[in-house]
């Protein structure tokens, strides 16, 4: 799974004959370009759904543990922007050394 997030230039993809064949089992082989294109190698999951018009769509994903899961919530992700944006505008800094810190916790 080391190709998430490796992505080749989309100059270098060539667009040639686009068709897939279905082989035994029914299974496809993505021409190496698109995927390193992507970011997805052997062994890794991808999503599919069928489109309105009958399109074949597939996506990348990545599986989080399930001890994990809690930071991936909406709620958690919503509180992780808003303390993002708090420390961009200085309303949250960092301790710069263990008395501050410790004088901080005091205050609480």
């Amino acid at each position: 799974m080391e190709s998430i997030g490796r992505r080749v230039s989309k100059s270098k993809v060539k667009t040639r004959n686009n068709k897939i064949v279905i082989r035994n089992r029914n299974q496809i082989t993505i021409p190496r370009e698109y995927a390193e294109y992507v970011g997805i190698g052997e062994g890794e999951e991808l999503k599919y759904e069928i489109s309105d018009d009958g399109a074949l769509i597939l996506r990348p994903v990545i599986t989080v543990p399930k001890d994990q899961a809690w930071f991936w919530t909406k709620k958690w992700q919503a509180e992780e922007r808003e303390v993002d944006e708090e420390i961009k505008t200085g309303q949250i800094s960092a301790p710069q050394n263990l008395e501050d810190f410790i004088h901080d916790l005091e205050k609480l």
